[in-house]
């Protein structure tokens, strides 16, 4: 109700009255003992007095309750902008705490705060601009797009930070290495994926600078990425390899995946001392000198080195030599670790 209105339509209701009494019916007056006072006024003013005592009354419960709903619809207000403030948070997949006032608003915020996670169905024209700003900004960056996000500080492992950053390198691998310059600044996962693009085309020397952040994972794409031709070696020397493989501790497995790539890349006979060598430093790459002699045909030197070993180990090598001896020749994949 409006107290302005509500005010004017009792001074009128009242007035109205206090003039009826007083003019239409009578004018006599009337005394009243008040804490031993005796307090004179027309008929007409004890008439309305009531009604001033009432309207008084009114307008105090409406002046509390009026000012109760607006400090609960200051409470509302608040507490939507905290619902706005989670879901947006829940967007980018950062989710904070929020203290609600309201209980019913409450039980939304609780969830809000605890993160959600598919928001595709959502109708961005019916949501707050920030929400709609936020759901823009994760829908490009899962189509694949490199969205600046200057604006927003979210943590370096924030899933759609680390997935915007290698959305860049794929469509950016040139720029690789300004991932790899500031590497603190970045998830672990961003610099790995940035490593792994930068070693596709990098020189020897180039990679050198960055040779601490070389995992078995990334030499077996660096040799992967390697290509040969009869007037061209690779642009990656053996002996480097093997200053990357002195930090790394590879395991028989990983061995055999490297045998088998440097068999294809380089000359037999580069191979073949590079595996020497590893042996002697590794006994785990043993599988692997195996393998590089059987792929360059030097079954007797294989079968030397397979007779000094006990009888039940390396089966599959034995079994396998013995077949190439009997002119089975089954591919050398077989030889590798099944994944």
């Amino acid at each position: 109700m409006h107290f302005k209105r509500y005010t004017l339509a009792s001074i009128v209701l009242i007035a109205a009255v206090g003039g009826y009494v007083y003019y239409m019916i009578t004018k006599d007056t009337y005394t009243v003992e008040l804490l031993g006072v005796n307090v004179t006024l027309p008929i007409a003013a004890w008439i309305v007095v009531p009604m001033v005592l009432l309207y008084l009354a009114s307008l105090f419960h409406m002046l509390y309750y009026g000012f109760k709903g607006y400090l609960q619809k200051r409470r509302i207000e608040r507490d939507i902008a905290k619902l706005s403030d989670a879901l947006y948070w829940d967007i980018l997949k950062a989710p904070k705490q929020h203290a609600y006032d309201d209980k019913e608003i409450r039980k939304i915020g609780v969830v809000l705060d605890a993160g959600c996670e598919d928001f595709s169905s959502v109708d961005k024209n019916r949501c707050d601009e920030r929400i709609k700003e936020a759901l823009e900004l994760i829908e490009a960056i899962g189509k694949g797009e490199f969205v600046e996000m200057k604006k927003i500080t979210l943590d370096k492992s924030n899933p759609y930070v680390v997935q915007n950053w290698l959305n860049f390198l794929k469509t950016e691998p040139e720029r690789a290495e300004e991932i790899l310059r500031k590497a603190e600044t970045y998830d672990a996962s961003v610099v790995h994926a940035a490593m792994k693009t930068f070693v596709e085309n990098a020189s020897q020397q180039q990679i050198e600078k960055y040779k601490e952040m070389v995992d078995i994972d990334i030499l077996m794409h660096l040799l992967d990425s390697l290509k040969r031709s009869d007037d061209e070696k690779p642009r990656i020397e053996l002996a480097f390899i093997d200053t990357l493989l002195e930090s790394l501790e590879p395991t028989e497995e990983a061995y055999l995946q490297i045998a088998q790539r440097l068999s294809k890349l380089y000359a037999p006979d580069e191979v073949l001392r590079f595996f020497e060598k590893m042996v002697a430093r590794d006994e785990k790459a043993f599988k692997a000198h195996i393998f590089v002699l059987i792929e360059f045909e030097m079954l007797d030197k294989a079968n030397e080195l397979l007779q000094d070993t006990a009888r039940g180990e390396y089966l599959d090598f034995k079994a396998f030599l013995d077949l190439r001896k009997a002119g089975k020749h089954y591919p050398m994949d077989l030889l590798l670790p099944r994944c």
